[in-house]
């Protein structure tokens, strides 16, 4: 699931424009013990994965500064059945946190999941992009579902 997840992080990119939409990329539906569903609001965008080992949920929610400037925090929740898989990654995004000196990027970790909170200057233009890379992840999570190539090690 690892590299499952990764593979679903290197995906994302940020840019682009502010509508009230909501999508929703095949939510209800379970192929193969994969589901995935994309919500969004005027200032936000979530994604909601489900594995046979796990989940995965990450979001983009923009807020203004006090000058009003918009910045945005990316939430990221992974859950692991596999206590020692979820170590790893614990580790791994600690490791990513220790490289990021101004603080903007923090790990929180239990015993099966890990909590990653990051701050950057997306703005809220950046939530339609955000959400159509969010729902590529999920056609393409449904499509290798369906294939059988979904938990294949790349």
């Amino acid at each position: 699931m690892k590299k499952l997840i990764l593979a679903s992080a290197v995906m994302l990119a940020m840019t682009a424009c502010d509508s009230s939409t909501s999508a929703n990329g095949g939510s209800g539906k379970s192929v193969n013990g994969f589901s995935c569903n994309v919500t969004r609001t005027d200032n936000s965008v979530t994604l909601s994965e489900t594995y046979t080992e796990g989940s995965y949920k990450q979001s983009q929610t923009v807020y203004q500064d006090q000058y009003g400037y918009d910045y945005s925090v990316w939430s990221t929740d992974i859950v692991f059945t596999d206590l020692e898989e979820a170590a790893e990654e614990c580790a791994d995004e600690k490791d990513e946190a220790r490289k990021w000196l101004d603080g903007s990027y923090q790990v929180e970790c239990t015993s099966n999941s890990v909590h990653v909170r990051q701050r950057d200057d997306s703005d809220r233009r950046d939530v339609e992009e955000t959400a159509a890379n969010f729902q590529a992840m999920c056609d393409d999570g449904y499509m290798r579902a369906q294939n059988g190539t979904l938990y294949e090690d790349d």
